[in-house]
């Protein structure tokens, strides 16, 4: 049976990648834009290094919308933490879909497989087809991916919360413990990936149902990772709004002169892609 379950995760891992390469099938263009006065003609490492900078001192350049919205996701956080045991005890009370399908699709959009093949193969294609539309989605699949997790890791360690599957509670921490993953629950490192790589690939896209339909593996990875006892339900909301905020963010800074995708039609699939 666990030989049966590990084809059939492999398998699904095929699928699933599939799914994401059939939402960005792309067609050859440039894009250039100016980044706060320094023109970008290409996605390479020198726009990464300096994008990153720019990324990790947002936080001092708020404005009054920004932490408004902070203070908002802080204290849904904390109201959610408060049923947090609810939640667990409905999640354990019906355990008979911890090993479908739709879990395991949630378990691998958020894990350490396709986020990283998606962004490295996007990318490859992009360079060795000088394609800057497909080289800009794996460029930001990567970005959202790493900024949204380095928050996430270095939150993880810091704040030392006990997994619920430890049955240490959901009030047990152990402030500043790295690389422990069952103390390591707050936030969901599964859900920010993969709401980040949902994020990006619903704003390069018009198409109203394929914006749908990339956040739904995204809402799988929240549910797995409750209902498989890895996280509390205040873990992955917070998780969840990380990836989605990152995300946003770093589809927005590209925005200005880039690609969006069109579906033109279903049967055959046909998806065009529409140069600023």
């Amino acid at each position: 049976m666990r030989a049966e379950q590990y084809k059939l995760f492999q398998f699904l891992k095929i699928v699933i990648l599939t799914f994401v390469f059939l939402t960005v099938i792309v067609s050859q263009g440039n894009a250039q834009d100016t980044l706060q006065g320094k023109k970008f003609t290409d996605y390479n490492f020198s726009r990464f290094t300096h994008e990153t900078g720019l990324f990790f001192v947002q936080p001092v350049k708020w404005k009054g919308a920004d932490w408004i919205r902070f203070g908002a996701i802080a204290i849904l956080t904390v109201s959610i933490i408060q049923v947090d045991n609810d939640v667990r005890k409905l999640a354990l009370d019906n355990p008979k879909y911890v090993n479908t399908v739709p879990m395991e699709i949630g378990n691998q959009w958020g894990g350490f497989f396709l986020v990283p093949i998606s962004a490295v193969a996007l990318l490859t294609h992009g360079t060795l087809s000088d394609n800057n539309t497909t080289k800009k989605l794996g460029f930001e699949i990567a970005q959202a991916a790493l900024y949204s997790e380095t928050i996430s890791f270095i939150s993880k360690g810091c704040i030392g919360r006990s997994r619920p599957f430890t049955n240490r509670g959901f009030n047990d921490y152990k402030p500043f413990t790295f690389f422990d993953s069952p103390q390591n629950s707050f936030p969901a490192g599964h859900v920010d990936a993969a709401f980040a790589l949902s994020t990006v690939l619903a704003k390069n896209t018009d198409s109203g149902w394929l914006k749908v339909a990339s956040y739904i593996p995204a809402g799988l990875t929240v549910v797995s990772r409750i209902y498989q006892d890895e996280h509390w339900a205040s873990d992955v909301f917070l998780g969840g709004a990380i990836g989605y905020f990152v995300g946003n963010w770093v589809v927005n800074l590209h925005e200005q002169k880039e690609s969006t995708i069109e579906l033109t039609s279903v049967f055959p699939l046909q998806i065009k892609i529409a140069l600023n």
